[in-house]
């Protein structure tokens, strides 16, 4: 009889704690509504088959969202690798768990740094912010370790870089390549660009969210087929391959040998 009681106590308390309502945060490399629009029917379908709601948390601010998500408020978040790893460096509980593929069938991606077509001056450079891989960290390596040496500004969002260069506010920028071109036509021309970076993943929160719960998330997008995922978002819509945690190696070495700044160094009159 006991033993039967402990059973079912175990049962109902499985049940008490299972989360019905999980929190996914995206980075916001665009503004609000095209971040929303690129993950909405996967978090739509997610919720069908996890039989669970899912609802958005937007911040501007990268550090927002890891520290929400070392708070356990957030249960699922999309990270660049450099996001990925800083929080790695303070909260363990983070699991990968799985890269999106481009149109060539690749989990890896590059950061341009860019500028306005036939525009040489570079006095003034725009990045996105601190924790973003396109930011500081690759606009720096592309200058030769020698940003210190040109005034600088953290504008937020991919496409508020591109822009400023477009409007003349700055000379230079770093951004992702794949929104760079988006802005071609308008101008943007890319001067040169990183070696191939660990692609953008989707990671769970261990402390949230039980092991049997994240590999049932993460074989749901694995098996979701080529039908469905081509309806996603335009950066999530060619399919999907497994991530781990040594896929981001070669970018901690790259850190060992760097202070990333986090404060602009010049600011507008």
């Amino acid at each position: 009889m006991i033993k039967l009681f402990l059973i079912f106590f175990i049962l109902f308390k499985s049940i008490l704690f299972s989360k019905e309502v999980l929190v996914f945060a995206p980075l916001p490399m665009t503004n609000k509504s095209e971040v929303y629009d690129n993950f909405y029917p996967m978090i739509k379908s997610l919720e069908k088959k996890l039989n669970k709601k899912i609802i958005f948390f937007y911040s501007e601010n990268y550090e927002n969202i890891l520290e929400q998500f070392s708070k356990a408020q957030i249960d699922i978040a999309y990270l660049g690798p450099l996001p990925y790893l800083k929080l790695q460096e303070e909260y363990t509980y983070i699991e990968p768990l799985v890269h999106f593929k481009d149109k060539d069938n690749n989990v890896y991606y590059t950061c341009s740094l860019v500028k306005f077509i036939k525009s040489e001056k570079i006095e003034k450079v725009a990045l996105t912010q601190a924790l973003s891989t396109c930011g500081y960290l690759s606009v720096n390596s592309l200058l030769n370790n020698k940003l210190e040496n040109y005034k600088y500004k953290f504008l937020g969002k991919h496409d508020e870089v591109a822009l400023g260069i477009i409007r003349g506010d700055f000379d230079i920028g770093g951004i992702k390549t794949s929104i760079a071109k988006e802005y071609y036509h308008l101008g943007l021309e890319e001067i040169t660009k990183t070696e191939n970076l660990p692609g953008f993943v989707l990671v769970g929160n261990k402390k949230t969210l039980k092991e049997e719960e994240l590999t049932e998330l993460q074989n749901i997008i694995l098996n979701t087929n080529q039908e469905e995922y081509s309806t996603w978002g335009k950066d999530i819509k060619y399919g999907v391959e497994k991530a781990f945690d040594k896929d981001y190696d070669k970018l901690r070495e790259m850190l060992k040998n760097i202070n990333i700044s986090t404060e602009d160094n010049f600011y507008d009159k």
